[in-house]
C-alpha cells in the first residue's frame, strides 16, 4: 500500500505539468478565436508549469510525512498519558524498630485488574532475616515487587526504611564488563569489591574467565550460566551497601554447596549481610532454621508467619506438615569439611579448563568506501530482469510521449490555425493519455518489483539469523539484530523504491532531454557538456559524505536499542537501586549520538541543494544568453522549446544528483543486511541421505561416545572425552558445580554446538549425521530459563494444533497448572504476556512441562526444570515424570540433589569431564567420592 501510494505521488508530480498545459491552452483558445497559441505564450506558460514540478514532489512527501508524524505522536502520547506507578505510594515511616511493614496492604500488578496480593499485614524488623516461602504462584515475587513500589497498592500502607537493593528470580546483567556489572553506579571500592567478589564465589569464576572481572558478559548475560548470572546480580546487591535487601530465591540456579556458600557468608546469620535487614523468597527449606521469621503466602495472602520453632511445634498448621515432610537437616548440621573438599577440587578443575571461547564483538563493525556494484546487482536480482526490462521499455516509451507532447507544442505555436484547434487540443491529449497509461504500467510493474526484492531480501535475512548458531547469538547484541530487522528493513521497504522510482525515470527523460535540446543547434551540446560535468562533480563530492553519515546514523542507532531493551527488562532492578537518572543519561548519550548523525545528514541536504541550486541559475542564464545570441538563425517555437528543455534538464538533473546521494546512502541498508547473508550456518535441517525412519526414536536408547565439544574450533573443550549408555526409559541425573558442562551436555544432545570428537547415537542412529529438524523435532527439552510467547496459552502449549482440547486439559491437570488456569476464567485462551511475564518462574516451567507432556517424545531433557518450584511441587512434577514417562529416555539436570535420586543413573561432572557414573546406591557407598560428599552437605546422608 505504502508503494502504491509512492507511486501515485511521482506520477502526479510527473503529470501535473502536461495536464496543467492542456487544461490551460484548450481553455485559452476556444474562449476567443482571438487568442493565437504562439511559441512565446505556449514555452513560457510550459516553463512555469515545468516549475510545479517542485512543489508537486515535496507536498505529497509533506503530507505523507505529516500523517506519520500524527500517528507517531498519537501513539506517544497514549504511551505517556498512561497511568503510572504513584511514587508516594510507598511511606518511609515504618513502625519503631522496623524496616518494612504492611498493613491491610492489597496490591495488583495493573489498575482495573483483580488483586494479587490481599489483607496484608508484616512487620520486618531491622536487621532481621526473614523467609517467604508457600507453593508455586502464591505471590512471593509479587510481595517483593510490592514492596518495591513496582505494584498498584489498592488499599492499606506499606512503609520502608532506608536503602533497597534487589536481587530478582530472572537475573538482570547489563552488556559490560563482570566488575562493571557488580559496581554498577556506586563509587569503586576495591577493598569492598574484592569481599563481595570472595563472599558471592566468584573467584573461580574470574579465574575461568578470559579477561577475568573485565570480561565482556555479553547481551543479558549470555556467556554466563546461570548460576553465575545470579552470584553477579547478589554481588551487585552486595556491594550497593543498602539497608534492606530483597532476595527473591536466590538459590535456585546453583548447586548444594555453592548454595551453602551463599547462605553462610552473605545471606545468613554470619555472612556479609548479618546486619541488614533481609527479605529472602526461597523454596530451600533447609535454611529455615536459621532465618529469624517466616511467612507462608497462599493465593495471595499470608496464611501463616512465625519463628521457625512456634510454626513448627504448632502440629496442626500446613506449615508444620510441610516442614515435617521435606527438612531432614538444617544447614547448621553440615559438614564443613566436606564443602571445602568439594570447593578444593572445583577450583582445581577450573584452573585446567582455558574459557577463551568468550570472544564478544564490542563495536559494531562499518564498511568504508562507496557501496560496491555487488550490492546494486544483488538487488536487482531479487527485482528480477523480467520486471527491471518491462519497466525500462515502460519508461523509454512514456517519456517519448512526454518529449512528444512538447514537440507537438511547438508544432502547435508555430501553425496556429483557428480550424485545426480542435485536432491539436486532441492528439496533445492522445498523447498525454498515452504517457499516462506507459506511466502507469512500468510504475505498477517495478513496485511489485520492489517489493518482490524487499520479500526476498528480508526472508533470507530471518533464515540467516535463525539458522545462525548459538555463538552467534552469544556474540552479538540484540539491538544489532533489531536494527536491521526494523530500520534497516524499513529503508529497503520504502525508502530504496521511491529513489530508484523518480531517479530511473528521469535518467531515462534526461537522455531524450539531451536530444530534444541538440535539435535546433549544436551550441547547446556545450550547455549539456556543461550541465553534466558540473553535477558529476558535485556527485563526486557529495556521496562519501552522505554514505558515511548514513552508516553512522545506522550504527549509532543499535545501541538505543540495545540499552532501551536492557532498561525495559531490568526497570524493578534499576528503580530498586535508585539508579535511574544514570540510565537516563546514558540514554541520552546513545540518543545524541544518533541525532548528531542525523543533524549532520540535514546539513549535508542543505549545503547540496545550496550548490545545486547555484548551478541550476548559472546553466538557466547561459541557455537564455545562447538563445538570444542566436535569434537570427533560431527559430521562435524551436529557441522556446529548446530554452524550456535547457531550464527543464538544470532542474531534472539537479534533481538527479540528489536522488543519485540519496540512493547511494539509502543502499547502505541493502549493504548492512546483506552482510548478515553470509553468517555462520548450523547444519542443514534435513539430510535426506540420512533420514532416520519416521517412528525413531522408538526406544530411547542413548549412548555417548568418546564425546568431546568446545564453542569454537579453536577453542579448549568444555566437554571431555564423555562416555556413558541409557537404555530407552531410563531415568538419568547429571549433576555437578555450576560451570561444570551440565547445560553443555543438553546443547549438545540438541545440536546446538557441534562435537569435537566422538558421537552420541540414539536408537543407533548417529544424530551427528541427521538433519536438525529430524532431531530436535523428535526429542524434548524443559529448559532452566522457560521460553514462552506472546499469545494463548494452548498456542503455547500446541502451536501447530496437533491435540484435541481435551488432551491440553490433561496436560495441563499432570502439570498441576489446571487450577490456576480454571482461575483466570479464560481458558485455554488465557492470553500469556511476552516472555510469560504475567507467570511466576515456577508457572513458566510448568507450562514447559505441559508442552513436553503433549509431545511425549522418546527423549526428554529437564534443565533445571524444577528450580523455581517449591519441595511439594517438585516432588508432585517428579510423581507425573514416573508415571507419564515411563517408556521415556528422561536426562534430568539438577542443583538439588533430591531431584535426582531416584534416577537410575547419576553422572557427575566437574570442569567437562565425568568423573563419576553409577547409581544414586553406588554414589553413595563411594565414601571418599564427590557425588558422597554432595550428598552430605545437602543433608541426604
Amino acid at each position: 500500500k505504502y508503494s502504491i501510494l509512492q507511486f501515485t505521488f511521482v506520477f502526479v508530480w510527473s503529470a501535473t505539468p502536461y495536464a496543467a498545459a492542456l487544461a490551460s491552452f484548450g481553455v485559452f483558445v476556444m474562449l476567443s478565436e482571438d487568442n493565437q497559441l504562439t511559441p512565446s505564450i505556449a514555452f513560457t506558460c510550459l516553463s512555469l508549469f515545468m516549475l510545479l514540478r517542485g512543489p508537486m514532489y515535496t507536498l505529497p512527501d509533506a503530507i505523507s510525512r505529516l500523517i506519520r508524524c500524527t500517528v507517531s505522536l498519537k501513539r506517544l502520547s497514549a504511551f505517556l498519558e498512561e497511568a503510572e506507578l504513584d511514587e508516594e505510594a510507598i511511606g518511609a515511616n515504618p513502625e519503631k524498630g522496623d524496616a518494612v511493614s504492611l498493613r491491610k496492604a492489597s496490591f495488583t500488578w495493573a489498575r482495573e485488574e483483580p488483586e494479587v496480593l490481599r489483607d496484608l499485614t508484616l512487620s520486618v524488623k531491622e536487621g532481621s532475616l526473614v523467609a517467604v516461602v508457600g507453593p508455586v504462584g502464591c505471590g512471593k515475587s509479587a510481595l517483593l515487587n510490592a514492596i518495591l513500589g513496582s505494584l498498584e497498592k489498592v488499599s492499606g500502607s506499606v512503609d520502608v526504611q532506608g536503602r533497597l537493593a534487589y536481587v530478582a528470580q530472572r537475573s538482570w546483567i547489563q552488556n559490560a564488563t563482570l566488575k562493571e556489572n557488580i559496581i554498577f553506579t556506586n563509587t569503586a571500592n576495591e577493598e569492598r569489591y574484592q569481599k563481595v567478589v570472595e563472599a558471592c564465589a566468584l573467584k573461580p569464576d574470574l579465574e575461568m574467565l578470559p579477561a577475568g572481572e573485565n570480561t565482556q558478559v555479553g547481551d543479558k548475560g549470555m556467556n554466563l550460566s546461570g548460576g553465575q548470572k545470579l552470584r553477579i546480580s547478589l554481588a551487585r546487591a552486595v556491594y550497593h551497601d543498602a539497608d534492606v535487601y530483597l532476595l527473591d530465591d536466590p538459590f535456585s540456579a546453583v548447586d548444594v554447596h555453592v548454595a551453602s556458600h551463599l547462605f553462610e557468608h552473605v545471606v545468613g546469620p554470619f555472612g556479609i549481610l548479618k546486619s541488614k535487614t533481609r527479605i529472602l523468597v526461597t523454596h530451600s527449606v533447609t535454611v529455615l532454621p536459621q532465618v529469624d521469621w517466616i511467612v507462608l503466602l497462599d493465593k495471595g495472602g499470608i496464611k501463616e508467619q512465625g519463628t521457625y520453632r512456634d510454626l513448627l511445634e504448632n502440629d496442626e498448621s500446613y506449615f508444620s506438615a510441610f516442614l515435617k515432610k521435606h527438612v531432614k537437616k538444617s544447614l547448621g548440621s553440615q559438614s564443613q569439611k566436606s564443602t571445602n573438599k568439594i570447593q578444593s577440587a572445583t577450583e582445581e578443575a577450573v584452573e585446567k579448563t582455558s574459557n577463551d571461547e568468550l570472544e564478544l564483538d564490542d563495536e559494531e563493525q562499518m564498511n568504508t568506501g562507496s557501496v560496491k556494484w555487488d550490492v546494486y546487482s544483488e538487488y536487482f536480482k531479487r527485482i528480477g530482469w523480467k520486471f527491471i526490462v518491462t519497466s525500462m521499455i515502460g519508461m523509454f516509451v512514456a517519456y517519448s510521449f512526454e518529449y512528444g507532447t512538447s514537440l507537438w507544442l511547438s508544432e502547435w505555436s508555430s501553425h496556429p490555425d483557428p480550424s485545426l484547434r480542435a485536432t491539436y487540443m486532441v492528439v496533445y491529449g492522445a498523447i498525454l493519455f498515452g504517457m499516462s497509461v506507459f506511466y502507469i504500467s512500468f510504475s505498477v510493474v517495478f513496485v511489485l518489483g520492489t517489493i518482490r526484492a524487499a520479500s526476498s531480501i528480508h526472508n533470507q535475512l530471518l533464515q540467516s539469523v535463525m539458522r545462525s548458531p548459538i555463538s552467534f547469538f552469544d556474540k552479538t547484541s540484540m539491538g544489532r539484530i533489531i536494527n536491521r530487522f526494523s530500520r534497516d528493513t524499513d529503508v529497503i521497504d520504502k525508502e530504496v523504491p521511491f529513489v530508484l522510482l523518480t531517479n530511473l525515470p528521469n535518467l531515462v527523460g534526461l537522455a531524450l532531454m539531451v536530444v530534444v535540446i541538440c535539435l535546433p543547434s549544436a551550441y547547446f551540446i556545450l550547455i549539456v557538456a556543461v550541465v553534466v560535468l558540473l553535477f558529476l562533480v558535485l556527485t563526486v563530492a557529495s556521496l562519501p559524505a552522505f554514505r558515511q553519515v548514513r552508516r553512522l546514523q545506522s550504527v549509532s542507532r543499535s545501541p538505543v536499542f540495545s540499552h532501551f531493551g536492557e532498561t525495559v527488562s531490568g526497570a524493578a532492578s534499576i528503580r530498586a537501586f535508585g539508579a535511574t537518572k544514570p540510565f537516563v543519561k546514558t540514554l541520552e548519550r546513545f540518543l545524541d549520538d544518533n541525532i548528531n548523525c542525523y543533524v549532520h545528514s540535514a546539513a549535508l541536504d542543505s549545503c547540496l541543494n545550496i550548490a545545486v541550486q547555484v548551478v541550476v541559475l548559472l546553466l538557466s542564464t547561459g541557455a537564455a544568453l545562447v538563445s538570444v545570441a542566436g535569434r537570427d538563425f533560431l527559430e521562435a517555437n524551436m529557441a522556446g522549446l529548446t530554452l524550456t528543455y535547457t531550464m527543464q534538464m538544470a532542474l531534472d538533473v539537479s534533481f538527479a544528483v540528489v536522488m543519485l546521494v540519496m540512493l547511494e546512502a539509502s543502499m547502505v541498508a541493502v549493504e548492512r543486511v546483506m552482510d548478515y547473508f553470509d553468517l555462520p550456518e548450523e547444519a542443514p535441517w534435513r539430510n535426506p541421505e540420512m533420514a532416520p525412519a519416521v517412528e525413531w526414536p522408538s526406544r530411547g536408547d542413548l549412548a555417548f561416545a568418546d564425546f568431546s565439544v568446545a564453542y569454537r574450533d579453536d577453542a579448549d573443550p568444555v566437554l571431555r572425552h564423555v562416555n556413558f549408555q541409557a537404555q530407552g526409559g531410563q531415568k538419568i541425573g547429571i549433576v555437578g558445580r555450576t560451570g561444570a558442562g551440565k547445560s553443555t551436555l543438553a546443547l549438545a544432545l540438541f545440536r546446538m554446538i557441534e562435537p569435537k570428537t566422538g558421537s552420541i547415537v540414539v536408537d543407533n542412529v548417529d544424530i551427528t549425521k541427521i538433519g536438525l529438524h529430524d532431531l530436535r523435532h523428535k526429542m524434548t527439552i524443559i529448559p532452566q530459563d522457560p521460553v514462552l510467547f506472546a499469545g494463548t496459552l494452548r498456542w503455547n502449549l500446541d502451536p501447530f494444533d496437533e491435540h484435541l482440547d481435551d488432551a491440553v486439559w490433561k496436560a495441563l491437570e499432570l502439570a498441576h497448572l489446571k487450577d490456576h488456569v480454571i482461575g483466570e476464567g479464560l481458558g485455554l485462551d488465557f492470553a500469556i504476556s511476552e516472555g510469560g511475564d504475567n507467570l511466576s518462574s515456577g508457572q513458566r516451567q510448568l507450562v514447559c512441562l505441559a508442552r513436553a507432556l503433549l509431545s511425549q517424545s522418546k527423549v526428554l531433557v529437564l534443565d533445571e526444570a524444577t528450580s523455581s518450584v517449591d519441595l511439594a511441587t517438585d516432588q508432585l512434577i517428579k510423581d507425573t515424570i514416573h508415571s507419564e514417562f515411563q517408556s521415556t529416555t528422561v536426562i534430568t539436570i539438577a542443583h538439588k540433589l533430591h531431584t535426582v535420586m531416584d534416577c537410575d543413573k547419576i553422572l557427575v561432572l566437574a570442569a567437562g569431564n565425568v568423573l563419576e557414573q553409577g547409581s544414586p546406591k553406588e554414589l553413595l557407598e563411594a565414601k571418599g567420592g564427590l557425588f558422597f560428599a554432595m550428598a552430605k552437605d545437602a543433608g541426604l546422608t
